[in-house]
């Protein structure tokens, strides 16, 4: 199996310059790297600058890769053999939406080959929360990482540097705050450890390594998908997704209730609401009920016992 990472952040944070960094780091390590590059016009150039260092590059330009350019991106994907012993590392633009992102990357059935999606955010400490309307995102690209790349520090002073990392801790407890070399130690780690798996698995992969200990037992990806019974109690379901962890950003899925059997639902928990969101749906006809999170240091196996309770209060009429 190869690990699927997601290297997020804005335009000048310094993607490529931390992927020049990590990939001599994962080579030294005997790991060998491919790499999707995605941008608006010039992704050509900076894919020229990557293959120089030996890791296989396919530019992708145009919309992002979590929206207009997905099935391009998806494309690519699907065509990867099976490597044990590589990495395959996602650069997106700058305007990603990595909730979306790691949605798709994480239910597509076709993706077998990967881990669940891991996810870097490099963040320009120069910038951080200077990009007016563009703010939400930044905070939204931080929020659902499992690991955070501070660059361009020697250009700031050390009380800029202590705001900046207490405000990343803050937003994203959960996350690993790293250097390059750091996350190609890790990287490099999983990449063995996973080399002989041949299926994905939500319960956490039991041995991934985490850079402390207290993230020992944390689900180390930055997504989980997870089978819905086949038919749930609306009141429980609703109180299922009010009562969700803080360590879930969001969460959608498909769901069928007691009291509308025949229906199928979207349903959206999204970021900042506690609240459900249920729209009507005609799902294929394989499609099956599922919850999938999105968020850092999920408690996968908690989540999934509560999903096997839903059914606890079905009523039927007579008995």
């Amino acid at each position: 199996m190869i690990p699927l990472v997601l290297l997020a952040g804005f335009l000048g944070a310094g993607k490529t310059r931390f992927l020049t960094e990590l990939v001599p780091a994962l080579a030294a390590g005997g790991t060998r790297v491919r790499i999707v590059l995605n941008d608006f016009r010039d992704a050509r150039i900076d894919a020229s600058r990557l293959a120089e260092l030996s890791a296989l590059v396919t530019p992708l330009n145009g919309e992002c890769v979590c929206c207009g350019s997905l099935r391009e991106l998806l494309n690519v994907l699907y065509q990867v053999p099976s490597d044990p012993g590589s990495v395959m590392c996602i650069e997106a633009n700058g305007a990603t939406e990595t909730d979306e992102l790691l949605a798709h990357l994480t239910a597509d059935a076709r993706l077998r080959q990967f881990t669940l999606p891991l996810q870097i955010t490099v963040i320009d400490a120069t910038r951080w929360q200077k990009r007016w309307w563009h703010n939400g995102l930044e905070r939204a690209q931080v929020s659902t990482a499992t690991h955070v790349h501070l660059n361009w520090t020697a250009r700031v002073g050390a009380d800029r540097q202590a705001l900046v990392r207490g405000a990343l801790q803050e937003l994203n407890p959960r996350a690993d705050l790293v250097t390059g070399v750091e996350f190609a130690g890790w990287l490099n780690e999983l990449t063995q450890r996973v080399a002989g798996s041949t299926q994905r698995d939500v319960s956490g992969m039991a041995a991934m390594p985490r850079s402390d200990v207290a993230h020992a037992h944390a689900h180390p990806f930055g997504a989980a998908s997870l089978a819905l019974p086949p038919i749930v109690d609306r009141e429980a379901f609703r109180r299922f997704v009010h009562e969700l962890p803080d360590a879930v950003v969001r969460a959608k899925g498909l769901v069928r209730f007691t009291d509308a059997p025949e229906k199928v639902y979207v349903w959206n928990k999204l970021p900042g609401r506690k609240g459900l969101r249920l729209d009507h749906s005609k799902p294929h006809a394989d499609a099956q009920p599922t919850a999938l999170f999105i968020g850092v240091g999920l408690p996968v196996s908690d989540l999934a016992e509560q999903l096997k309770t839903l059914t606890a209060e079905r009523t039927v009429d007579g008995g």
